[in-house]
């Protein structure tokens, strides 16, 4: 039985996150043709509410994508810090759109939310890429399509309904 706490994830719905974390950077990295160890070139870390400051709180997402780093032309040598991301769930809006954190929505769910900002971490670290605000509605567009490419051929209970949800949100022309 999973028992909210202040609209907050409890133990069991961090189980299933982390489960998602692992499909998530499975077919991210399939999809991209890399290695299992690349994500160590993209260092992210995931924060639930309890873990962000106001500045990091993804207020009407279900995440939020922050970058700490060093752009690479204002970099001085290699030994600048590294770019490192952090993804800013928000748990009660997540809570919400998945009946308080049901397993077989939270899950599939959470699968896509995490794959959508392992695919803006790999486009911007890539090509060094962070969009303006004039620019965020088409990369949103375009991650979008992407995720929706990356996860089509996963067959995990729920996943067809997510990806269903998210359809609208890839206008490209």
């Amino acid at each position: 039985m999973f028992v909210m706490q202040e609209g907050l994830f409890g133990p069991d719905h961090l189980d299933i996150i982390e489960e998602a974390v692992s499909i998530s950077e499975e077919v991210a990295c399939d999809y991209f043709s890399a290695l299992a160890g690349r994500w160590i070139r993209y260092p992210y870390e995931i924060c639930t509410l309890r873990d962000v400051c106001d500045e990091e709180h993804p207020v009407n997402a279900f995440a939020h994508l922050v970058w700490y780093g060093t752009y690479l032309m204002d970099k001085q040598s290699g030994k600048d810090s590294r770019e490192f991301y952090r993804i800013c769930l928000n748990d009660p809006n997540i809570l919400d759109h998945t009946s308080g954190g049901r397993p077989d929505r939270l899950l599939p769910f959470m699968i896509y939310v995490i794959t959508h900002e392992l695919v803006h971490i790999t486009r911007f670290s890539t090509y060094n890429f962070h969009p303006g605000r004039e620019d965020k509605t088409r990369e949103e567009e375009k991650v979008h399509c992407i995720t929706g490419e990356i996860l089509a051929p996963v067959r995990i209970s729920g996943l067809d309904r997510v990806l269903d949800r998210f359809k609208g949100h890839q206008n490209l022309s």
